[in-house]
C-alpha cells in the first residue's frame, strides 16, 4: 500500500512536470511570435494575426515610403544603451581625467569596528527590514517608480534618466570593484550569515549605494533648490535606506556604502552631467516636475513624524538589542579571564578601540 503511494506520487509529478514543461514551452513561443513592442498601461500588448490581411484575388497593396523610425517608438532600455557606450568613452576609467576610488582601510582595527557595526544591524534592524531587503536585491529600481510615479507613459525621461543611472551605476562600480578586490563581509566574519546570497563579485564600493546615489543625485539636479528641494530630501532619503539594508543584510561594510555614495557623486558631476544625451534627458525631465514646490512643513506636534513614527515595542528592542551587541565583547571577556561578569569600571562598553588581548599577547 505504501509503495503504490510513493510510486504513484512519483509518477504524478514526473508527468506533470513534463505537461507542465511543454505546455510552458508551447505557450511562450506562441506568445513570442505574436509579441508587439509596443505598450498599453505598461503591459506588453500581445496581438495574435494569423490570417491574410488581403482578400485573394483582390488589388495589391501599395507599399509605403518616406518614413524614419520613429524616435518615440525606441525601446527606452535599448536607447540607454546608446548613451551608455558613448559614457564609455568619456575617459571616466583612464587618463587624467579618471575617477579616482581610494583602497579601504582593511586594517585589524578598523574591520573590527565595521564587522562590530554589522552585528549590531543585524541584531537590531535585520527582522523588521528582512522582506524590503529581499525585494531590494534585483528590484530596487521598483521603489523609485513607486516614488516618483514612473511608467505608463508618465515622466519618460525621468524614467530614462533613472535607467541610466542603473547601468552606468553597475559599471563605475564593477571596474573598481574588480580592481580592488575586497573581500565580503561573511569572508571576515562567517557568524554574519548575510540574509541573502552573497554577490558573486568584490565588496568594495557598494554597488546598490553607487546606483542609488546616482539616482538621487540626479533628482536633485531637476530642480533650481538642488538638494534642498523637498523631493530631492525624499530620494536622498530613499537612496540612503537602499544602501544601508545592504549593511544591515550582511553583504556590505559601512565603508563600502561611503565609497558607493562618493563614487556616484564623482561620475555625475564629473562625467554624465556634461554629455549631451544627458543635457536633453535632463531637460526634458525638468518640465516633467516644472511647477513641483513644497506647500508646508509638517509640524511635529500636529502631523506624526514621518521618519520617527517607529512604535514603542520596536523602540524598546532596538534599545535592548544594541545594549547586548555593545556589551558582548566585554562580557566574555571577562568570563574568560574568570573577573566579574559585568564591564569593568569606568570602561565604557562600544565598538573596539585596540586590537584585544588574548593570553597576554595582543592581536595585529
Amino acid at each position: 500500500m505504501t509503495t503504490g503511494y510513493r510510486d504513484g506520487a512519483v509518477d504524478g509529478a514526473v508527468d506533470g512536470a513534463v505537461d507542465g514543461a511543454v505546455d510552458g514551452a508551447v505557450d511562450g513561443a506562441v506568445a513570442a511570435g505574436s509579441y508587439a513592442p509596443y505598450r498599453s498601461a505598461g503591459a506588453a500588448a500581445g496581438l495574435p494575426f494569423n490570417e491574410p490581411l488581403g482578400r485573394k484575388g483582390g488589388a495589391p497593396f501599395a507599399y509605403l515610403g518616406g518614413q524614419e523610425f520613429p524616435e518615440d517608438a525606441w525601446s527606452p532600455q535599448l536607447e540607454i544603451k546608446l548613451i551608455l557606450q558613448r559614457f564609455a568613452k568619456t575617459g571616466w576609467d583612464e587618463g587624467d581625467r579618471a575617477i579616482q576610488v581610494q583602497n579601504p582601510d582593511d586594517g585589524d582595527l578598523a574591520l573590527r569596528r565595521e564587522v562590530h557595526d554589522l552585528i549590531t544591524l543585524r541584531n537590531s534592524q535585520r527582522p523588521h527590514r528582512a522582506a524590503e531587503i529581499v525585494a531590494q536585491v534585483g528590484n530596487s529600481e521598483a521603489y523609485w517608480s513607486n516614488m516618483l510615479m514612473m511608467g505608463a507613459g508618465n515622466r519618460p525621461a525621468t524614467q530614462k534618466l533613472i535607467m541610466l543611472a542603473m547601468q552606468a551605476g553597475q559599471m563605475v562600480a564593477l571596474h573598481f570593484k574588480h580592481k580592488i578586490g575586497r573581500a565580503r563581509p561573511v569572508q571576515v566574519c562567517p557568524a554574519l550569515m548575510p540574509l541573502v546570497p552573497t554577490p558573486p563579485h568584490a565588496s568594495y564600493p557598494s554597488g546598490h549605494a553607487t546606483q542609488m546615489t546616482l539616482i538621487a543625485t540626479i533628482v536633485a539636479a531637476l530642480f533650481d533648490e538642488g538638494e534642498d528641494h523637498a523631493m530631492a530630501r525624499y530620494a536622498a532619503a530613499l537612496a540612503q535606506r537602499i544602501s544601508e539594508n545592504r549593511e544591515i543584510a550582511g553583504v556590505h561594510f559601512r565603508s563600502d556604502t561611503q565609497a558607493g555614495q562618493q563614487l556616484a557623486k564623482d561620475t555625475f558631476h564629473g562625467f554624465l552631467k556634461e554629455m549631451p544625451e544627458v543635457k536633453a534627458l535632463l531637460t526634458q525631465a525638468r518640465a516633467e516636475w516644472s511647477g513641483i514646490t513644497c506647500s508646508f512643513e509638517p509640524d511635529p506636534e500636529t502631523l506624526p513624524d514621518l521618519e520617527g513614527g517607529t512604535s514603542l515595542s520596536r523602540r524598546v528592542s532596538n534599545a535592548v538589542a544594541n545594549r547586548l551587541a555593545n556589551e558582548l565583547p566585554d562580557l566574555i571577556a571577562a568570563a574568560l579571564k574568570d573577573e566579574s561578569s559585568s564591564p569593568q569600571e569606568g570602561k565604557k562598553p562600544g565598538r573596539p578601540d585596540k586590537p584585544f588581548d588574548v593570553g597576554g599577547k595582543k592581536t595585529t
